[in-house]
C-alpha cells in the first residue's frame, strides 16, 4: 500500500465488470475477510480506489470485453483472457469511449459504480 497506488485519488482505475477482481485484491491488500454487506464492501472500494470507472456499466449494453471493443473499434493486441492483453484492452477502450462518449464530467458521474453491484 506504500506504493500509493490505492488509497489515492489521483490514480484512476480502469475496469471491467471488476466486484471480483477488485474484492480478491481487497482481501490480499487487508489480510482480512470481506465485509459480509454490499454496502460495506462496496464502501471498502471507495477507500482503496476512489477513483474507478467499471466500463461494464458505463457501456451496459455490451456483455463482454470483446464486445465492448469490437463496438469502440478498439483492437486486440495478444489472447483473450490473458491479463496483459484484457487490462491493454480495456485501458484502450476506455480511452476510445471517453473520447467519443462523454466529456469531463464522466469523473463524477460514474466514478465508483461496480455493475452488478452499485445499481438494482
Amino acid at each position: 500500500m506504500a506504493s500509493g497506488v490505492v488509497l489515492n485519488d489521483s490514480v484512476r482505475w480502469v475496469t471491467f465488470h471488476c466486484a471480483y477482481d477488485l474484492g480478491y485484491l481487497l482481501k490480499i491488500l487487508t489480510c482480512r475477510r470481506l465485509p459480509e454487506t454490499r454496502e460495506g464492501f462496496s464502501e471498502l472500494i471507495r477507500t482503496f480506489f476512489p477513483v474507478m470507472y467499471d466500463i461494464k456499466h458505463l457501456m451496459r449494453f455490451s456483455n463482454s470485453l470483446h464486445g465492448v471493443a469490437e463496438q469502440l473499434e478498439v483492437d486486440r493486441v495478444g489472447t483473450c483472457h490473458q491479463a496483459g492483453s484484457d487490462s491493454l484492452l480495456t485501458a484502450r477502450a476506455f480511452r476510445k469511449l471517453t473520447a467519443k462518449h462523454f466529456d469531463a464530467s464522466i469523473h463524477h458521474r460514474y466514478a465508483g459504480v461496480m455493475y452488478g453491484l452499485d445499481i438494482d
